[in-house]
């Protein structure tokens, strides 16, 4: 299970991060953003300004990476928009070389959970690989998961199973 990539649900702010990390450590990984670009979900309120400043909008893994290719940080003190902080931050850092060869845009995450597993079962569940599934019918093993999808705009309850279950 070792050589499966960890799965990063979401590239946006924490899923870029994650996935910088993931490359700090010689881990595998792969990126499943449901929108066609970076920072889908922060593109629909672009044009507001952020109550956080640069410098804790930046991850320092990610940070580290970007230099690697001549990236300069923006003004640590100046409050970005959301168009400033996926122009200047996460487009630069989805398409790093580190990064990029492992987004997978357009993949919208319907389902995770353990392969073969359900509530009941659970010896050995640890020992099994999470399975994926997405809208387009395609299964990805991954040996972790890390959701990083944000705010959700329609959100599924899911059960172990993988069957999406009703809204309450």
């Amino acid at each position: 299970m070792s050589q499966l990539p960890v799965a990063v649900i979401g590239a946006g702010p924490v899923g870029l991060a994650a996935a910088a990390h993931l490359h700090r450590y010689g881990v595998p990984f792969v990126i499943l953003e449901s929108g066609s670009q970076p920072g889908a979900a922060v593109r629909e309120w672009g044009h507001v300004r952020t109550f956080s400043p640069w410098r804790y909008m930046v991850d320092s893994a990610a940070r580290a990476l970007l230099e690697t290719s001549g990236w300069r940080s923006p003004d640590s003190e100046q409050l970005p928009t959301g168009r400033e902080l996926v122009e200047h931050y996460l487009e630069p850092l989805a398409a790093h070389s580190a990064i990029g060869p492992h987004v997978r845009y357009g993949a919208r995450v319907v389902s995770v959970g353990r392969q073969d597993f359900d509530k009941v079962r659970t010896k050995g569940r640890d020992r099994q690989p999470f399975e994926i599934r997405l809208a387009s019918g395609e299964r990805i093993e991954a040996r972790a998961v890390v959701d990083a999808s944000g705010t959700d705009r329609k959100s599924t309850r899911l059960n172990s199973s993988h069957v999406a279950l009703s809204r309450m």
